[in-house]
């Protein structure tokens, strides 16, 4: 049957063979009774086909343990598709659905494709069916459409047996539990060989790029990070010659016991053409097929006080009260109350004895506001926030006590958290997904909330410790809080932020990521004479480190100096100027990787030949560092000065343009006055 479409997308079932696609890729598979089996991918844009017909038959598109395999394994296909139209966070699509039997287990294969955009999206449910299957008589090769058997893993999302041999492949591995991980990008990358050679590398992102053609492929493992991630294989793809498998669904066979459908870890594919800053706009464009941004509503400067390390202690409300009048002053728009607000006492507390988790055998009313710290409620700080402009956020830990037993209960917090006060930002945290009975009954509980809220909540997921969703597995209701980082452990120094923004920035939007910076004032003493200490930095060059992400204020507010106070406030005014513009650019790397000793920076990419320059003059003696910019070649560069420091207490703010001619490399000579300086430009690449 034809499918008719209101997108520019379209799907195709006819004959057994299904086909979907847009202007851009295309894929075809064909629904046999034993399997569904990859027949055609497309590049549309460059007619390219990547697929061997020869080697596409060797195995099924996706496997998985608990699936039989016979020639009849499959019966009662059904193929539907629905127009999704554009709501919330949710961009607009259309969804093909192929449902059928496999015996004791039901499969449903849901496709996603986007107007315009070269990406296919798959995920996998599979569910006990109440009817079971004996395994009948024959083989795979009764069929007559079967290539003989190739090996190939046990549990499996995708199957691509390419065509071209001369290819390189890269797969870029993203790591989190950042309490004890600073170096949060593995590249690992090779040749095509012979089927003899075998890799399993790891990684949400894996490109493979003709060599001869120029032509990209983008397969991407939509799934938590290693930490994260549930019945891992041993890595997330698997390479054997020219074919290659997107590994680990995160089903075990146990989950499959509680009679529901069973999310697996998703896939996608996408193609481009060209080099490093094509790869990049199409990892780009992923994201976009992930979640529509919300511009300055999803980018803002927040305050916690966490960050000095006071914990619990000063939590009250008049200590929140001193927060919000500071925040107002320096032009701070949210502050977030982190754990202490509560009756009841985290293992994270100044007071001894606190539990992670279980929280609600240990105290009934362990999530009701704490009666002497805040004796009159939230209501007066939730008022005054909103007098002087501010949003208040606050933290949260659902309790991860048997795979979120609770959840309901959590949910009703929530609820009543949005109802009564209207808090919508809520710090997620101390979460621990240990099965896909958890993982479902989680998200589950933000699916819930946000449609109570009909959308307007935003959920900052903690990255930094325990069993979580990553950087891409349904984190589309918010930002990420990367890192916990502190002066009291000699933890924080600008350039180590600035690098994991630097080596995130290709494979994840900045804007997603709230990066932290601290009171250069606190600690002094414990980092001694070291040159690129927070205090020989200063608060403008730590801040400057996290202006293309979301900055986060890590630390009390009313305990900077007042000379830290007037350096950072024009600082925030100018970020607040600029975020919206800020918030839909495609930050991405120049420069070289951040150590503390070179010339290194971040390029906004803003329109076709503008954006945002920020470079930083680390701790050198080169008085000019060489930066070769992303886009098209051009003859010359006009820089619009925003801000530039001559080290950490005097700033230029006054617009002045400068002209620039690249260098035979196509390398442009920008120059700051001091070590540990920054500048932000305006910038306009001229034909």
């Amino acid at each position: 049957m034809k499918f008719t479409a209101s997108l520019p997308s379209y799907a195709d079932y006819e004959d057994g063979i299904l086909a979907v696609g847009n202007s851009r890729i295309e894929r075809k598979w064909a629904l046999r009774p034993n399997g569904v089996y990859p027949l055609s991918l497309v590049d549309r844009k460059r007619n390219t086909e990547w697929l061997d017909v020869k080697t596409a038959g060797a195995a099924t598109s996706f496997r998985h343990p608990a699936l039989q395999e016979r020639a009849d394994a499959y019966s009662n296909y059904a193929v539907r598709q629905q127009n999704v139209s554009a709501s919330g966070r949710t961009p607009e699509h259309l969804l093909v659905e192929v449902s059928a039997d496999n015996g004791p287990v039901l499969v449903k294969w849901q496709i996603r494709i986007y107007p315009d955009i070269p990406v296919i999206r798959q995920t996998m449910y599979y569910k006990a069916s109440t009817r079971g299957s004996e395994p009948s008589s024959g083989d795979a090769a009764a069929s007559g459409e079967s290539a003989p058997k190739a090996k190939h893993p046990a549990d499996y999302a995708d199957y691509i047996p390419l065509a071209a041999l001369h290819c390189r492949w890269q797969s870029a591995e993203l790591l989190d539990v950042t309490d004890t991980h600073n170096n949060l990008v593995r590249l690992e990358d090779g040749l095509l060989y012979t089927d003899g050679e075998k890799h399993s590398p790891s990684g949400n992102f894996m490109t493979v790029r003709n060599n001869l053609s120029r032509d990209g492929l983008l397969l991407v493992k939509d799934s938590p990070t290693p930490f994260g991630q549930l019945n891992r294989t041993d890595g997330d793809y698997f390479i054997a010659g020219k074919r290659f498998w997107v590994t680990g669904s995160g089903i075990a066979a146990e989950d499959l016991a509680h009679g529901e459908w069973v999310q697996s870890y998703g896939s996608a594919v996408g193609v481009y053409h060209g080099g490093e800053l094509e790869q990049w706009r199409l990892i780009r464009q992923y994201h976009e097929c992930l979640e529509v941004r919300q511009g300055a509503g999803d980018t803002f400067v927040m305050s916690n006080t966490w960050g000095d390390r006071s914990r619990d202690s000063r939590v009250t409300e008049a200590f929140m009260m001193l927060e919000l009048e500071q925040a107002a002053r320096l032009g701070i728009t949210h502050v977030q109350i982190d754990d202490g607000w509560q009756k009841g006492t985290t293992a994270n507390s100044f007071i001894t004895g606190g539990t992670w988790a279980d929280y609600y055998s240990k105290v009934a009313d362990f999530w009701e506001v704490h009666p002497e710290r805040f004796p009159n409620g939230l209501k007066p700080v939730v008022e005054r926030a909103k007098q002087l402009g501010i949003e208040l956020g606050l933290w949260f830990s659902p309790d991860s006590t048997n795979d979120f037993t609770y959840w309901q209960t959590d949910l009703e917090l929530l609820k009543s958290m949005w109802d009564k006060f209207g808090i919508r930002s809520f710090k997620l945290d101390g979460i621990s997904i240990r099965s896909k009975l958890g993982e479902a009954r989680f998200l589950r509980m933000l699916d819930e909330m946000t449609a109570h809220a009909s959308g307007d909540v935003y959920f900052n997921l903690d990255t930094t410790n325990g069993q979580r969703l990553g950087y891409l597995y349904h984190t589309s209701g918010g930002n990420l809080f990367l890192e916990n980082r502190y002066s009291d452990f000699r933890s924080y120094y600008p350039h180590w932020t600035l690098r994991n923004i630097w080596m995130l920035a290709p494979y994840v939007p900045a804007g997603k990521l709230q990066m932290e910076f601290l009171n250069p004032g606190r600690n002094e003493a414990l980092y001694g004479d070291d040159p690129l200490s927070p205090s020989a930095c200063g608060i403008a060059y730590g801040f400057a480190a996290t202006l293309f992400t979301s900055p986060l204020a890590w630390m009390e507010l009313s305990g900077l100096s007042e000379s830290d106070v007037r350096t950072l406030t024009p600082m925030i005014g100018l970020f607040n100027r600029l975020k919206v513009e800020l918030s839909g650019g495609h930050v991405l790397p120049i420069g070289e990787q951040p150590n503390g000793a070179g010339w290194t920076g971040l390029q906004c990419i803003t329109g076709e030949r503008e954006g945002y320059l920020l470079v930083f003059r680390e701790y050198t003696e080169e008085a000019a560092g060489l930066f070769r910019l992303w886009g098209d070649s051009f003859g010359a560069i006009t820089l619009e000065s925003l801000v530039r420091s001559e080290g950490k207490e005097r700033f230029d703010f006054a617009a002045e343009t400068i002209r620039l001619t690249p260098d035979s490399a196509g390398r442009v000579s920008v120059s700051l006055p001091k070590p540990l300086s920054f500048g932000l430009f305006r910038y306009m690449l001229e034909r």
